[in-house]
């Protein structure tokens, strides 16, 4: 076991065991040096904990982690955060685009986090589908453009409407709007 311990720690890191002589006995020289309840320490952790905050465009999920790590740190240092603290700050850390569904979770009584976490999770996704669809009808709508082969009404030219005709709208800014003439006549 001490082997595994050794092979898993960085080169960097190998100088704290490097006088153990039994896995239990690294674990605990590792522990020491890095799990250290210090002033320094929990200063660290803190103010990681109140400097969170959500960076757009990042994915929910992902965010949670992030809480969750620092959550466990503040456990670690001997500050365990209740749940309802850990509601607000997560709540609070989230970006403008979660506003609305904050503000709902906020006022529901009974709020656990991690019903909170689902909720929030689900508004995740459906932005992502939201996106999806719109970039389906940009795709749609330029596709629908380039592929007009019908004849104006204006020039009697094809591959362009009335509407996107250059020699109407040169003879409208000139003030000689040809009148509609009927082929038929």
């Amino acid at each position: 076991a001490l082997g595994v311990i050794a092979g898993d720690v960085s080169l960097t890191y190998q100088v704290y065991i490097r006088g153990a002589t039994t896995a239990a006995d690294s674990w605990r020289m590792l522990e020491e040096q890095f799990n250290r309840n210090t002033l320094k320490n929990r200063l660290i952790v803190t103010k990681k904990l109140h400097n969170f905050k959500m960076e757009s465009g990042t994915r929910f999920a992902v965010h949670v982690g992030q809480f969750k790590e620092i959550v466990l740190q503040m456990e670690t240092i001997g500050e365990p955060l209740d749940e309802t603290r850990q509601l607000v700050l997560l709540l609070g850390s989230l970006t403008g685009e979660y506003r609305m569904i904050s503000t709902v979770l906020e006022n529901t009584p009974n709020m656990t986090l991690a019903y909170a976490i689902q909720a929030l999770s689900g508004v995740d996704a459906s932005d992502e589908s939201s996106s999806a669809q719109q970039k389906a009808f940009v795709a749609k709508k330029s596709y629908d453009k380039r592929g007009f082969n019908g004849k104006c009404f204006y020039c009697k030219k094809t591959g362009h409407k009335a509407t996107e005709c250059r020699k109407k709208k040169a003879d409208e800014e000139r003030g000689q709007v040809a009148r509609e003439t009927s082929d038929y006549a």
